[in-house]
């Protein structure tokens, strides 16, 4: 299919897509439900040893309301740097192989089937890498993610997807709705641009208000976010993994 021949379903304008990460009590006890109520869906990616070890339930309520439950690794591993030395060392994706990174991520994949029954998953990328391992064995994720995933949000680039061009489903491009120099004016800004260009933009939260997480989104601003996304039918707001299979579809269609 000719890239120029692209449309979004039903004659919308753009698609966002909402993913909330590190599967805090916050989104099943507050986010979820707020989306739900406002005709929305979102993307939670939890990592398996986080709070799903102490609340399974509450994550498959959550995915039985229609949200999606995307992969975020079993341990949580991240490249260790400078700016996150409280990652354990166990857990440097710089030490990792492809073989143990492989491993984790299907033990996941095989948990959130038990969650939520499903087979397809997209993949949130820890700490926004996209390699593993180091010095001349450091290789991208993407080969190792195709085989698991129908995609992965990959890096933080502050880039809108252009359906219109080829597409890595392995590294769509995010940005970061819970930075503190972020407003909900400048993310209300950025969702129009993609509007403009008929583009995919899609947002990564951790906390939903104060003290949830480090890094959190206002929660008045977030209210003020899904009610406006939800007044705007004209644009799709939808969980990553329908977007990615309708991108999907029609890059190989």
């Amino acid at each position: 299919m000719q890239t120029n021949d692209f449309h979004w379903p039903g004659g919308q304008k753009c698609a966002v897509s909402l993913t909330y990460d590190d599967g805090l009590p916050v989104h099943y006890e507050y986010v979820g439900p707020l989306l739900y109520e406002a005709g929305l869906r979102g993307t939670f990616n939890i990592p398996i040893s986080y709070d799903p070890l102490s609340h399974p339930e509450k994550w498959r309520a959550l995915a039985n309301d229609g949200h999606e439950l995307g992969n975020h690794s079993l341990f949580h591993p991240c490249r260790r740097t400078p700016d996150n030395t409280w990652l354990e060392e166990y857990y440097d994706l710089c030490d990792y192989t492809p073989e143990r990174f492989r491993s984790e991520l299907e033990i996941a994949n095989l948990v959130l089937y038990l969650l939520d029954g499903k087979h397809e998953r997209t993949y949130g990328n820890t700490c926004c890498d996209t390699t593993i391992g180091r010095g001349d064995r450091e290789i991208s994720m993407d080969d190792i993610l195709k085989k698991l995933f129908i995609a992965a949000r990959g890096p933080f680039n502050r880039q809108i997807a252009d359906p219109r061009a080829p597409i890595n489903l392995m590294q769509v491009g995010h940005f970061g709705a819970d930075s503190q120099d972020m407003t909900y004016e400048d993310i209300q800004a950025e969702i129009k641009r993609a509007v403009e260009m008929g583009g995919w933009i899609v947002f990564m939260i951790h906390g939903v208000g104060k003290e949830t997480h480090p890094l959190y989104i206002d929660k008045g601003a977030h209210e003020r976010l899904v009610a406006w996304l939800a007044a705007n039918i004209d644009i799709w707001t939808a969980p990553f993994i329908e977007v990615a299979k309708y991108v999907k579809g029609f890059q190989e269609g």
